[in-house]
Formats: structure tokens, C-alpha cells, sequence
């Protein structure tokens, strides 16, 4: 049933790939990263498996579990990934869905993974793909051993930055890796990634680009992690995985939530849902 449920998914990216619109753009980045390279134990060790799970019930039936989003362990009780991944999904409930973390190949079958007790989207709009961004709370506390840091509101990404995740082979198609793939990638103006896009599409606030060359995020990446090193040697969590124009395409970058924007949102979601609090059900921009 999951395996039928995913391979219906891609054929819905597949054949809206070609709109013209950025409401019909896929909702979701073709899952691969493009021209990149296997990620060394230890390295990327925020990045996280978003996982379905299904079946489990009664006493012939085992549990399945199947990659679908990629996401960031910020700390030890939250995973900041895209809000298109769980936004108005009927399917997915905090019931079925599950972090993979600490792990470089996600199907080790001694991987380690922890369910997910509540999701927060923020204001998402699915025509336009603004504000997308979603934090997952966890069950339970979770080594912060490779959490990345959250960006102040004031912080401003810029340079070459890391983009990882597992994925397809090519647009829409392939399979996907056990392996997590990491590629760099440039940090682009504003204007520059709007010249690129042209009219067709709008860059609106909040939303950052990178990339335009030979290496890219796909499909089955998207709610990943767009992570740049400080001056300092910190790394920060500057963008989310949100959509593109199939993947690496000559001279189009892909687009990410630019976390920066939404500090505010992330620190208030956090905070009023504490253990000690009652949680609340959703959260708006």
C-alpha cells in the first residue's frame, strides 16, 4: 500500500512538472541530490529521514516504513522540514510518521528513528509556496550531538552553502539512494534569482536561492536542509528545501524557505509547546 501510495505521488510530480504556473510547479523537489557526493559518518548529522510508516496491525503483519521528505534536527525535541510535505495530507498523521536520524544510510537495519507527537505548519500557501516550513515535535528527546544552529532573524546567508538529502538518480525518475548525497551550492541575490526565473515565477519574501550549475536538490529531498558555515565556524540552517524547476537545470537555482524569516514563528511554536504546556493545534505567520 505505501509503495502504491509513493509511486502514485511521483506520477502526480511527474505530469505537473511542465505547468507554467508556480501554483502547478511539484510540490515536492525531485528526490535526489544532482551531482553531488556520498556524505562521510559524522558529516550532514543533522540531516533527518522523513518516514511513513505502514501496516503493523495484527499478528502477521510488519511494520514498513518508506522515505518521503528530508528534514533538520535543530534540537533535541524539533525537526524544521517543509510544510508541503505534511500540509492538508490526510495520510499523514503523527500516528505514522517517524524521524530517521543519526545515520547516513537509512536503511541500516539498525537505524535509529523516533515518532512524531505533533506537527506545526506555518501559513502555508500551496499557490504561491510561501511560508513553507513545519516543525515536527518529537516523542521523545533525541541526542543533539548533530543539530545545526537555528539563524537569528537579522542572519543573511550568502556564499557557498551545503545541501543534502537521499533521492532519485534524475528528475522524476531512478530510484533512491540508501546513501545520504550532499552537494554545494551558491547562494544567489534576490534579484538575480528573480531575473532567472523571469516573470513566470515570483520570488517572494522569505523564499532564498541557490545553485543554477550542475548540482542541485530533487525530488524526495524537499523540508531538507540548506546548511552554511559561519565565519566562525558555525553552521546554521539558512534555507528548507521548497521547489524548483525540474532539477539542476542550466542556469535555474532551486528555491528554499529562507529560516531566517521566520524566526519568530519558529521560537513561539517552541515555546508554547513546551512538555509543561498544553499544546496548541496549529500556528500562523
Amino acid at each position: 500500500m505505501c509503495r502504491f501510495l509513493y509511486i502514485l505521488l511521483l506520477w502526480n510530480w511527474a505530469t505537473q512538472a511542465d505547468a507554467a504556473s508556480i501554483a502547478d510547479v511539484p510540490s515536492f523537489r525531485p528526490s535526489r541530490i544532482v551531482n553531488g557526493e556520498k556524505a562521510r559518518n559524522g558529516e550532514e548529522a543533522w540531516q533527518i529521514s522523513l518516514q511513513l510508516s505502514t501496516g503493523g496491525a495484527g499478528p502477521n503483519r510488519q511494520r514498513t516504513m518508506s522515505h518521503f521528505c528530508g528534514g533538520t534536527l535543530v534540537n533535541d525535541r524539533w525537526v524544521v522540514t517543509a510544510a508541503h510535505c505534511v500540509y492538508k495530507k490526510m495520510y499523514i498523521t503523527s500516528d505514522n510518521l517517524f524521524v530517521v536520524f543519526n545515520t547516513t544510510n537509512m536503511k541500516h537495519p539498525d537505524v535509529p528513528n523516533i515518532g512524531v507527537e505533533k506537527i506545526f505548519t506555518a501559513n502555508y500557501n500551496e499557490a504561491t509556496k510561501e511560508h513553507d516550513i513545519a516543525l515536527l515535535k518529537l516523542k521523545e528527546a533525541v541526542s543533539t550531538s548533530g543539530a545545526v544552529s537555528l539563524p537569528p532573524a537579522s542572519y543573511e546567508a550568502n556564499g557557498t552553502c551545503t545541501v543534502s538529502g537521499w533521492g532519485f538518480q534524475q528528475a522524476n525518475a531512478g530510484f533512491t539512494p540508501n546513501h545520504l548525497m550532499a552537494a554545494n551550492v551558491t547562494v544567489l541575490t534576490r534579484e538575480d534569482c528573480q531575473a532567472r526565473f523571469g516573470s513566470q515565477y515570483k520570488i517572494y519574501p522569505g523564499m532564498l536561492c541557490a545553485g543554477g550549475g550542475k548540482t542541485d536538490a530533487c525530488q524526495g529531498d524537499s523540508g531538507g536542509p540548506l546548511v552554511c558555515t559561519t565565519s566562525t565556524g558555525e553552521n546554521v540552517l539558512a534555507g528548507v528545501v521548497s521547489w524548483g524547476i525540474g532539477c539542476a537545470t542550466p542556469t535555474i537555482p532551486g528555491v528554499y524557505t529562507e529560516v531566517a524569516k521566520y524566526d519568530s514563528w519558529i521560537q513561539q511554536v517552541m515555546e508554547n509547546n513546551q512538555d509543561s504546556k498544553l499544546p496548541t493545534t496549529s500556528s500562523d505567520i
